[in-house]
């Protein structure tokens, strides 16, 4: 409503300008709920969007006497970087860290750690070829400790990890941090 400067406003004019701002400031927070609270699958649509302002950083224990997977509790996308660490000693296998058997069952060492087709596992497969590392295979590292970049590709979602063939009798456990990479 425009004012006229020769005529004071009524109450009803003034009332219904007030009302208009009042309405037109809200929308914004109304337009907002609405797209939160409705969805057609159910879930938060802002869920969906990754906070780029603060780095995705989390870490894990993922132990040798569980059988299921752990489970990030962030989600990630495209390219993150996994550092894991640690090791522990799994019956029938002998010990072994995420990527190398180094010991026998006895506790011996190996002369020569070797490449274990299981040991970490990512999203159900094994390490080695989940971080494309089969071709190539890093050192075997005496600290236990290995880093290597995880594509998850256009997906958004969380990532599991488990030792392959862990459950009853295991014992140790390794350490995985997890960085989203931008």
């Amino acid at each position: 409503m425009s004012r006229d400067s020769r005529k004071p406003q009524t109450a009803l004019q003034r009332t219904l300008t007030t009302l208009a701002l009042i309405i037109g400031s809200a929308l914004p927070v109304i337009i907002a709920f609405v797209l939160v609270a409705s969805t057609n699958d159910g879930g938060n649509p802002l869920d969906r969007i990754p906070d780029y302002g603060d780095p995705m950083i989390e870490t894990l224990s993922v132990p040798f006497d569980r059988a299921g997977p752990v489970e990030t509790g962030f989600r990630y996308y495209g390219r993150a970087r996994i550092v894991v660490e640690g090791s522990g000693i799994l019956a029938g296998a002998g010990t072994l860290d995420a990527l190398y058997v180094f010991a026998g069952e006895d506790g011996t060492p190996l002369g020569t750690p070797q490449l274990v087709a299981g040991g970490l596992v990512i999203d159900g497969v094994p390490a080695l070829d989940a971080l494309s590392l089969a071709a190539e295979p890093p050192d075997y590292a005496g600290d236990h400790l290995y880093s290597a970049i995880y594509d998850l590709g256009s997906d958004y979602r969380r990532v599991r990890f488990s030792v392959a063939g862990s459950g009853s009798g295991g014992t140790g456990a390794l350490t995985v941090t997890i960085v989203q990479l931008q």
